[in-house]
This record gives C-alpha cells, structure tokens and sequence, in this order.
C-alpha cells in the first residue's frame, strides 16, 4: 500500500527531471524579478538605485542573496547536467533547501525539498567529495555567502 501510494505521489508531483527544470527556473527567475521590484521602486519613488540600495540595506542584501541563486542555480545545472558529480550535487541541493529557508525563499525551498523528494538516491558518498576540489570549494564560497547574506538579514531583523 505504501510504494502504491508514493507511485501516485510521484506521478501527480512529476519526476526528479521535471522537478529540477522547474527549480533551477525559479533559480534565475527570482533575481529577475527581484530586479524589476526594485527598478518599480526607484520608477515610483523619485530615487536613484543607489539611494535605494543605501537607504534600504535589507533590499541590498536581498538583491546579493537573489544573485547568489542566479549562480547557484548554474552552479547546479553544471553539476547535474554537464559533470554528473552527484554526491556534491545532492550536498549542494541540501545545503540550498537549507539557505533558502534561512533567507526566507520559500518557494524555492518547496520545490526543492520536492526535488529531494522525488528523488531516487537521496545518500551521498563523502569519500566522492574528495576527488571534486574545485567544484567543492566553490560550493565553500556559496556557503560562506549565504551564511553571510543570511547573518545580515537575522541581524538586521533584530
């Protein structure tokens, strides 16, 4: 009864493909809307954008944390479609459902934890980590920035 039910499950929700294309969509859609968010606030309140960015540091850090998706959504694309690293994909795909819940990026977080999910082969290998240096320090700096945007915005709110 229960393989049956999740079957069903999958099906309505859609397969891990189609998941990550709508997930890494949303990924480069967010800061584009982001952007003309904040391109209406400047055309509405006569300001410049540098006035808006300075005034406002909430809008600052959230438009560096909509551009850290613009890269970590090619970021994930690189690993899933052209280098097939699954082990640090699955990591990364971790770590951003957990960002994007502390940044307050609920939508993609769902679609996200749905990519999970869906997901076949949700473990990851750590002793496959090792052999991606680069790609796994550049999943470093992703971390440190979105623990930084995220620090800002928890200090900002307090």
């Amino acid at each position: 009864m229960g393989a049956y039910k999740m079957d069903k499950i999958r099906r309505v929700v859609g397969n891990e493909s189609k998941i990550f294309k709508l997930m890494i969509a949303l990924l480069f859609l967010v800061p584009i809307l982001y952007m003309i968010y904040l391109c209406m606030i400047v055309i509405i309140y006569p300001t410049s954008f540098q006035e808006l960015l300075s005034g406002s540091p909430f809008s600052a850090v959230m438009l560096l944390a909509s551009c850290l998706n613009l890269l970590m959504g090619y970021y994930l694309y690189h690993l899933k479609v052209h280098l097939d690293h699954h082990d640090l994909f699955m990591l990364t795909i971790y770590f951003l459902a957990l960002a994007q819940i502390l940044l307050g990026n609920l939508l993609i977080a769902v679609f996200i934890a749905l990519f999970i999910w869906v997901s076949p082969n949700k473990k990851i290998k750590l002793s496959n980590l090792r052999n991606n240096i680069p790609l796994l320090s550049m999943f470093g700096a992703f971390f440190v920035m979105y623990m930084f945007c995220g620090f800002v915005l928890f200090k900002l709110i307090i």
